[in-house]
């Protein structure tokens, strides 16, 4: 279903592309430049513009590999697909009614009439053998027709012609939608990756605590046997394997949702069997962001967005045309006869034309009612559109920004990362010589772990963050869907 929906889109042209018209006057408040790109290396000339197959900047084959299955597979994107294809469909309807209807018919039948002999015999004196007087004679007829019928509303005024440039919009949007869809669900696959990797470390990270606790229990306990340590300091040592434990099962815990997670992300059965790398992918280069006014092109949720709004504004057009008045033609010819052979002779041919024309004159408000309807929804489209866009700059702005804190905040935490360890190897040393007690190991050991762990998820936290980045900016540039260059008028 996914790979078809190109096929789909063409076949939208058949029926005519003629223009929607310009869009709206939907205007946003855009600067020049992004605020947030000051102080990144976005501002940076030469940075790389976003691919539509983003993903592999991240350099992960099995992400990329994973992200493309999510594309295939995913249920909810299967979902967005059919609804592009009720769309397609209900613009192939909308756009059926401006051609004529020509439709076949084999009409044969056969008749009764019954004639009085009252007043016959009057105007007849020689007798009707058959007929009794006051009686009634019947009479059976059988006729056969063969003909062709067609009918056409003609679009004097252009309101068909809306209707249908409405749903050529409406399936633009649809087009949109599904963009947006493949875009969210690359992102979350991604994210959840991430995660994936991220929640294995820790897994890790609390293995190699848990092995590390239990070596310096034994440590404390040989000291105890010795008359060294003192039973507070073996009951501090157990403790803290206990907490470990703790930690490492919920660890544990969230790492097998994790992957039960990915695997519905990617149309798979949850069985939380799904795999990821040992570490997590170096963060790629910054993509160029370009300038704010780009952004309106390029996210698929305001291109969905304005679609709506020109949808909204050619059903004004079309309800404004709705007050004027119908004009249809209505014709048959072909032949009628009571024997059936006759049918293909021409002596038997007959025909009719007829025009009518339908002006409304009392609705009860309806037309109008529908005209305020319309009109209503196009203020809230162009209103929605002004949200969307705000909320677009807003989450690059946020990314930005985010890009430069979270990169101050992880090169922090390597460096606390770095410190903590050492500190904990001193720790240990001056304890087994005595110089320390076992409060300052447990302190060095706790700091030493948080800052590991800090580490690890500041660095997914980065990945994410470059990940919503991109989603930010509309991803990569697609081609312009059929749908969406017909809607504007460039398909024909």
């Amino acid at each position: 279903m996914l790979r078809s929906l190109p096929l789909i889109s063409t076949s939208i042209l058949w029926f005519g592309c003629s223009s929607v018209g310009v869009p709206p006057d939907l205007e946003a408040p855009a600067p020049a430049e992004y605020g947030g790109a000051a102080d990144t290396a976005a501002a940076a000339a030469g940075a790389p513009e976003v691919e539509a197959d983003w993903w592999r900047d991240f350099d992960d084959p099995l992400l990329s590999q994973l992200v493309v299955e999510g594309l295939e597979h995913n249920a909810s994107l299967r979902a967005a697909a059919a609804n592009v294809e009720t769309a397609f469909a209900q613009a192939r309807l909308d756009g059926a009614a401006r051609r004529p209807e020509l439709e076949a018919a084999l009409d044969p039948g056969r008749r009764k009439q019954n004639t009085a002999q009252s007043g016959l015999t009057e105007a007849i004196p020689i007798p009707i053998p058959g007929f009794e007087p006051g009686g009634v004679r019947s009479f059976a007829f059988t006729s056969y027709g063969l003909s062709l019928n067609v009918s056409w509303e003609v679009d004097l005024w252009g309101r068909l012609g809306a209707l249908t440039a409405a749903s050529l919009a409406e399936a633009a949007a649809g087009e949109a939608d599904f963009e947006g869809a493949r875009l969210s669900i690359a992102g979350q696959v991604a994210k959840v990756y991430f995660g994936v990797v991220e929640a294995t470390q820790q897994v890790k990270l609390l293995e190699r605590t848990l092995a590390s606790r239990e070596r310096t229990r034994d440590r404390v306990g040989a000291r105890y046997r010795r008359g060294v340590a003192t039973a507070l300091e073996v009951r501090q040592a157990r403790t803290q394997i206990a907490t470990v434990e703790a930690s490492l099962a919920a660890q544990r815990r969230a790492l097998d949702g994790l992957r039960r997670q990915m695997e519905v992300l990617l149309g798979r059965y949850p069985a939380g069997e799904i795999e990821a790398a040992a570490g997590l992918p170096d963060l790629p280069p910054l993509p160029e962001t370009g300038v704010p006014a780009d952004l309106l092109a390029r996210r698929p949720d305001l291109r969905a967005a304005e679609y709506r709004a020109i949808a909204s504004s050619q059903r004004i057009r079309a309800a404004r045309r709705s007050l004027y008045p119908t004009f249809r033609l209505d014709g048959s010819s072909g032949t009628s006869s009571g024997a059936l052979s006759d049918l293909v002779d021409g002596d038997f041919s007959v025909w009719s034309l007829a025009a009518g024309l339908l002006q409304p004159l009392l609705s009860g408000g309806r037309l109008r009612a529908g005209l305020d309807l319309v009109t209503a929804g196009l203020d809230a489209a162009e209103t929605n559109w002004l949200q969307t866009a705000l909320a677009a700059f807003a989450e690059v702005e946020s990314g930005l920004v985010a890009e430069r804190m979270l990169a101050e905040r992880t090169g922090a935490l390597e460096r606390a990362a770095a410190e903590s360890r050492e500190a904990e190897r001193l720790a240990e040393g001056r304890y087994r010589q005595g110089l320390v007690g076992y409060l300052q190991v447990l302190d060095s050991q706790r700091t030493s772990f948080q800052s590991e762990s800090q580490l690890l998820a500041a660095r997914r936290e980065q990945l994410d963050s470059r990940t919503d980045l991109i989603l930010a900016l509309g991803g990569g540039v697609y081609p312009e869907p059929v749908a969406a260059a017909a809607a504007t008028g460039g398909g024909g």
